[in-house]
């Protein structure tokens, strides 16, 4: 595939395909209408921002970032934070510098709104573009989860 893509921004109409690449296995299926639920408003609201990768009328890459109004700390006196999630390119198109692009648009957008601080979760084969893009391994952090009655 040739390289003549461009990036959008999401709108609350593409909730639907924003859910879908959040949810994309198949044991996120029970989950991907609660997701698009979730979603919409916030792109409304500007609480979430993406953009999309388009070559033709199609599709090839996403990423967005969920912003967090997570309080002052002592590396973030402004408190807002991003959790950048929902990273993907199409197998057919990686290593075009499509990520890249998308991350790059994503998080000057939310540097414009205030947003100092940035974290995600990475796959192995996604540190070193993270890391290039000045992201840090942080391994202070712990999760809980709980498993609630069904």
């Amino acid at each position: 595939m040739d390289e003549a893509w461009t990036l959008r921004r999401v709108s609350a109409d593409d909730a639907p395909l924003v859910a879908a690449h959040g949810c994309y296995r198949e044991e996120d299926a029970m989950r991907r209408a609660a997701y698009e639920t979730w979603v919409r408003p916030r792109i409304e609201s500007g609480r979430y921002v993406g953009c999309f990768a388009v070559h033709g009328d199609r599709v090839v890459g996403g990423a967005g970032a969920v912003l967090l109004d997570w309080g002052p700390t002592r590396s973030n006196p402004g408190g807002e934070m991003a959790r950048i999630v929902n990273v993907f390119t199409d197998e057919a198109v990686r290593r075009q510098g499509i990520a890249r692009a998308l991350l790059e648009a994503v998080m000057q957008h939310c540097e414009g709104l205030g947003v100092r601080e940035f974290n995600l979760g990475a796959t192995p084969d996604a540190r070193g573009l993270y890391g290039a893009l000045g992201f840090e391994s942080y391994p202070a952090e712990m999760r809980r989860r709980v498993t609630l009655p069904t």
